[in-house]
């Protein structure tokens, strides 16, 4: 099993600066609210969850990776909601510019990996794993 896991810097540091402004903005909450109105629990409550969304990296999603294994592609982007898994075999070519890397199937279907975020050496680094693993 090969796996590549690529961090952006840049989204991370926003995230959690963001999710620090939301877990300041509780403590201001509980020392200035009424705790006998059902408005202060509700702030708290919804402050604490998206305080821990933006500490954790929107639970996980902002991490690319990409992992050959068996002869099976998966691919987990920020861009894209789960995951997908396509088979290597699958694969009829692989096309990168300076803004994403396409990966275009034999049935046709094209997937799209956006890369303009990423750093030079974290957009050749995805070319040489995909290069080495599928041969194109």
């Amino acid at each position: 099993m090969k796996q590549l896991v690529l961090r952006n810097s840049l989204y991370e540091k926003i995230y959690r600066s963001l999710g620090v402004v939301c877990l300041v903005m509780v403590i201001i909450i509980i020392l200035t609210g009424d705790s006998g109105e059902w408005s202060f629990w509700v702030q708290i409550i919804a402050m604490l969850l998206l305080g821990l969304a933006f500490l954790s990296l929107n639970f996980g999603t902002l991490v690319n990776r990409l992992t050959a294994d068996k002869g099976e592609l998966i691919i987990r982007w920020y861009t894209r909601p789960g995951r997908v898994i396509i088979g290597i075999h699958e694969i009829d070519e692989i096309i990168a510019d300076e803004t994403s890397v396409r990966i275009i199937l034999k049935s046709g279907r094209t997937i799209r990996l956006p890369t303009g975020m990423l750093e030079f050496n974290e957009k050749r680094a995805v070319r040489k794993f995909l290069k080495e693993t599928t041969g194109f």
